[in-house]
């Protein structure tokens, strides 16, 4: 299993989103031994607590770090997706493999469409109170400024898990 972990300016809805991510690659490549190596990404955001004042914490150089952390996370999970391919097609030889297969990914998906949902609706209620919460907080413009960049790159961030989830989800429908 590959750990990141980001040192600071996160949440736990954020981490729970990439927990589900995790579960939704374990289960899909786990189950079926035609699928290859086995892995899990786990992404630590942070600490648990109030997002803001995480945020506000955060300098320019933290939210490149996390962009770069949460791409890398979008890769394994692209990469995630080819070998779910590979694993159809090395099905296609094996009598019965094919609905192993695919049971195996129904399961996975149920399971995970729902985790993925629920994370993904409770990060941006997390996101949307910390920039509410910014508007009325005592800091200077250029601190404002830069939270509020990083509540931008968060919600880019997000937005982007999404597709790949999303990606991830449908390659396990195919």
């Amino acid at each position: 299993m590959k750990t990141r972990s980001l040192p600071s300016g996160g949440f736990a809805a954020v981490s729970r989103l990439a927990l589900a991510a995790a579960a939704v690659c374990g289960m899909a490549l786990a189950t079926p031994a035609l699928a290859g190596d086995n892995r899990d990404v786990v992404i630590n955001i942070g600490k648990d607590g109030d997002l803001l004042e995480q945020l506000i914490e955060l300098d320019q150089a933290g939210i490149d770090e996390m962009r770069a952390e949460i791409a890398e996370a979008r890769a394994e999970v692209a990469e995630a997706i080819g070998e779910i391919e590979e694993a159809r097609e090395e099905a296609k030889g094996v009598p019965g493999a094919r609905v192993i297969l695919n049971i195996a990914f129904a399961a996975a998906r149920a399971g995970a469409s729902t985790a993925v949902d629920e994370a993904l609706g409770e990060a941006r209620i997390e996101i949307d109170k910390a920039e509410r919460e910014l508007t009325v907080t005592e800091v200077s413009a250029a601190e404002r400024a830069e939270t509020q960049g990083a509540i931008d790159a968060l919600r880019e961030e997000l937005d982007a898990l999404e597709v790949v989830l999303s990606d991830l989800l449908d390659a396990l429908r195919a």
